[in-house]
């Protein structure tokens, strides 16, 4: 399948997860890991992380606590989970970074087919009773 993308350009992986050492570490070992499977088969990923960032734990002053003491993994800093978000403020940054990507005139274009679709279903259906 990461063959059939490769001529799309690269797939691009959007990653939210905690600023702590178990989601840090989670984020480079999914990079790691995809990555040589998409080696394998001649596609290539991006991967980006959305939250929790350390920037953004400061910018919407986040709830932070010290990591566990009994893991022994490198990180600087206070952790965050991704839950202290406001659900809207997460949202808003998904939203943003999806809408970012898309080319607005092939979207554009979807939905002017899908409208022009469903008038047809509608008028066979109508054919039809």
């Amino acid at each position: 399948m990461l063959g059939s993308l490769a001529d799309e350009g690269p797939l691009e992986v959007l990653h939210i997860g905690d600023h702590d050492p178990s989601g840090v570490h989670m984020f480079g070992s999914l990079d790691e890991d995809v990555q040589a499977f998409a080696d394998h088969y001649g596609g290539e990923v991006r991967f980006t992380r959305l939250a929790v960032t350390s920037q953004q734990v400061r910018q919407y002053d986040l709830p932070t606590a010290p990591p566990k003491a009994t893991d022994n993994r490198s990180f600087d800093g206070l952790t965050t989970q991704a839950e202290a978000f406001d659900p809207h403020t997460l949202a808003a940054i998904v939203r943003e970074a999806i809408e970012s990507r898309m080319d607005l005139d092939i979207y554009e274009g979807v939905l002017d087919d899908e409208k022009a679709q469903r008038e047809e279903l509608r008028t066979q259906l109508a054919k039809g009773m």
